[in-house]
């Protein structure tokens, strides 16, 4: 007989719907913290018809409207506008939770829907804020880093996407385990790198600087760190990816 959701405790639902995940080694804190609550509200999901995609929209939603109250640059709307950006990744965890527990293996939702709608966030959130900024006395050139902030961070993404699908798309299952492995044997320098880029650049990241700045009131200080540092490492994931390429066609060469 198939259990009922009631009957299933927290425990069981977070070895089926966290546990088992692939990505769960390479989440940030932020989005391994947002996994104590989320899987409270999966099981409030599961007692629904909400497909994944659905969720993935609400917690888009609930995205943006925590990033509209930075427009208004009140201290305390600000840090309610964080925490409300905190949970849309509590609920953007959710959907991914749900298609596990009902065994649904679409691709649609992995590699289009969920990308999509971070790149819908990343395409807007900073211009949100850096409007808000601006409607508030700040110079016109804040406007500007919003952009760039936006631009740099989905051309990062671009660049990490065109590299898979040319460079990488026939790779092997031992391969990946390969390049997995080979991240222990980088220089120091190289692994504050990623843990740096996975724990403050990341879309569950983003939360943690952004929170930290709505404290100490200083939103135009996290619109200049993601402005420059976006910026930096879209310009060192290029130059790493053409050494990478002048490699291969080198090896193909000889």
């Amino acid at each position: 007989m198939t259990k009922k959701i009631s009957e299933y405790t927290t425990k069981e639902l977070r070895e089926i719907c966290q546990y088992s995940a692939a990505a769960r080694a390479r989440e940030s804190k932020v989005g391994l913290f947002s996994r104590i609550f989320s899987i409270y509200l999966t099981r409030l999901f599961l007692y629904t018809n909400l497909t994944p995609p659905q969720i993935n929209a609400i917690s888009v939603t609930t995205f943006f409207i925590g990033t509209t109250l930075f427009i208004f640059n009140d201290y305390w709307l600000n840090i309610i506008g964080a925490l409300i950006i905190f949970l849309s990744i509590i609920l953007d965890g959710c959907d991914g939770e749900v298609a596990r527990f009902k065994k649904i293996a679409e691709n649609i939702g992995a590699l289009y829907v969920e990308p999509t709608g971070h790149d819908i966030q990343y395409g807007f959130g900073f211009l949100i804020i850096a409007w808000g900024l601006y409607l508030n006395g700040f110079p016109p050139y804040y406007l500007m880093l919003g952009a760039l902030a936006s631009v740099t961070k989905l051309l990062y993404r671009l660049l990490e996407k065109n590299y898979w699908m040319s460079i990488q798309k026939d790779i092997t299952h031992e391969e990946v385990v390969a390049i997995k492995k080979s991240y222990d044997k980088k220089s120091v320098i190289m692994r504050l790198f990623y843990w740096a880029n996975k724990n403050f650049f990341s879309s569950t990241g983003v939360f943690l600087v952004l929170f930290i700045a709505a404290l100490v009131y200083r939103v135009d200080l996290f619109l200049w760190f993601f402005a420059i540092g976006y910026t930096l490492l879209w310009a060192a994931l290029f130059l790493k990816q053409l050494y990478q390429i002048s490699k291969i066609r080198k090896k193909n060469a000889s």
